[in-house]
C-alpha cells in the first residue's frame, strides 16, 4: 500500500504546475509596500523552507534577507530590529504553531509589515497578521509532510518575485514553469538512488545531509524526513563546516549524502566528496543541474528532495518503521506531539515581556 511520502512524492511535479500560477497571484494581491529588510521563520518543516526561502529572496530582491527558527527571530533578532520597511513572514501550515505566531505579535509590536503563509485561513496565525497567503492544500494521508514544504517555497518564491519586479520576475516564472517536467524525469533516477541507498546503510548509524547556501535548508528538510519516516538519526551539516568538524568522527563508513545545485560552493564540494571517501565514508550525491545558472541554486529547494524522502519510505518499509513511530513513548498525535507542546506553549504577547532580560533595565 503506498504511503504518505509515495503519494505525495508522485503528486509532487503536478502540484508544483497547478500551485504556482496561484501563488503568484496571491502575492500580486498582498505585496505593495516597500520594505528594505525581510525575515522569514517556521519551525521544522516551516524553517527549513524559510532558510531555504532567504537566499533566493535576497538575492532577487538586493535586500537583506534571513530564515530563522521562530524562537530566534522572536526572541532574539525582532526585538533588536527597525520596524518600519520590514517584513516579517511566518510559516506554518497548520497556523497554530506557538513560536510561529509569538514571532508575528512581536513584530507587530515592533511596527513591522506581518505576512502568514499557512494552509488554514481560519488559524490563529491567519488571523493575527496583517496579510494572510492561503496554500490551499489538497487533502493527504497522514504522515511526514512534502506537499506543504513544496507550498510554502512556492509562496515564497512568489514573493520574492513580486518583490524584484521586471525581467527578473518573468525569468522567474518561466523557470518555476519549466520544473515540474524536469523534475518528474530527474525525479526517475534519484528515487532509485533512495531506494538502492536505504538497502544498503545501517540504520542504526546517523546519516549526515550536506548543503551550502539555500541547499542547507534542503538538507535540513531531508533529514527530518529520515528521522519522521523511520527514525533513524540524521542531520544537516553546511559542507565547508564538514571539513572542521565530521571530517573526525568515527566510524569511518558513516553515510554523507551531499545534495548540490552546481553553484557557488561546486568547486568546494568535490574537494569534500574527495576528502569524504579518502576516509572510509559511504557517499551519496544529488545534483540538480536544470535552469538558468542565475537561478537555478536558488530554485533547487524544489526538487532536491527527491533522492532523500524516497530514501527515507524505502528504509522505513525496510525496517518495518511507522511514521513518527506511531507517537508511541509518551508521544501523542495531539498538537503534533502531545508533551512536546508546540501548540500550546506559553507565548510573549509584546516586546515588553522580554525586557527584564534587556542590560539596560
Amino acid at each position: 500500500m503506498p504511503t504518505s511520502l509515495d503519494l505525495q512524492s508522485a503528486a509532487a511535479s503536478k502540484f508544483i504546475q497547478q500551485f504556482w500560477p496561484r501563488a503568484r497571484k496571491n502575492a500580486s494581491r498582498i505585496l505593495t509596500s516597500d520594505f528594505r529588510e525581510i525575515i522569514l521563520c517556521g519551525c521544522g518543516d516551516s524553517h527549513h523552507a524559510a532558510y531555504a526561502l532567504s537566499y533566493a529572496l535576497a538575492n532577487w530582491t538586493g535586500q537583506p534577507a534571513r530564515g530563522l527558527h521562530a524562537m530566534e527571530a522572536a526572541r532574539y533578532v525582532i526585538p533588536r530590529s527597525v520596524g518600519e520597511h520590514l517584513l516579517v513572514v511566518g510559516i506554518s501550515s497548520s497556523g497554530e504553531t506557538a513560536r510561529t505566531i509569538e514571532a508575528m505579535r512581536l513584530a507587530q509590536d515592533l511596527g513591522a509589515h506581518t505576512l502568514g503563509i499557512t494552509a488554514d485561513s481560519d488559524s490563529t496565525l491567519a488571523t493575527t497578521v496583517d496579510d494572510a497567503f492561503a496554500l490551499d492544500l489538497p487533502e493527504q494521508p497522514e504522515g511526514p509532510g512534502l506537499i506543504s514544504y513544496l507550498a510554502a517555497l512556492l509562496a515564497g518564491y512568489a514573493i520574492g518575485a513580486q518583490l524584484s519586479g521586471g525581467k527578473l520576475k518573468e525569468q522567474i516564472n518561466t523557470t518555476i514553469g519549466g520544473v515540474p517536467e524536469a523534475l518528474s524525469e530527474w525525479e526517475v533516477g534519484e528515487s532509485a538512488i533512495g531506494h538502492d541507498t536505504a538497502q544498503q546503510v545501517d540504520p542504526t548509524q546517523p546519516l549526515l545531509f550536506l548543503g551550502s547556501g539555500p541547499v542547507r535548508g534542503v538538507a535540513m528538510f531531508s533529514a527530518a524526513k529520515v528521522v519522521e519516516a523511520a527514525g533513524q538519526p540524521a542531520s544537516a551539516q553546511d559542507v565547508e563546516e564538514w571539513a572542521h568538524l565530521e571530517y573526525f568522527t568515527e566510524p569511518s563508513r558513516l553515510p554523507v549524502w551531499l545534495l548540490s545545485a552546481g553553484g557557488r560552493a561546486s568547486e568546494r564540494e568535490l574537494e569534500i566528496v574527495e576528502a569524504a571517501r579518502q576516509i572510509g565514508r559511504y557517499v551519496i550525491r544529488s545534483v540538480w543541474r536544470y535552469g538558468p545558472d542565475s537561478l537555478r541554486e536558488d530554485l533547487s529547494p524544489l526538487t532536491l528532495w527527491a533522492g532523500p524522502v524516497a530514501y527515507a519510505n524505502s528504509l522505513m518499509d525496510r525496517i518495518g518503521e511507522r511514521p513518527f513511530r506511531g507517537f508511541d513513548g509518551g508521544r501523542s498525535r495531539a498538537e503534533g506531539g502531545g508533551a512536546s507542546r508546540i501548540r500550546s506553549s506559553a507565548q510573549l504577547q509584546s516586546l515588553k515581556d522580554l525586557s527584564k532580560f534587556s542590560p539596560l533595565n
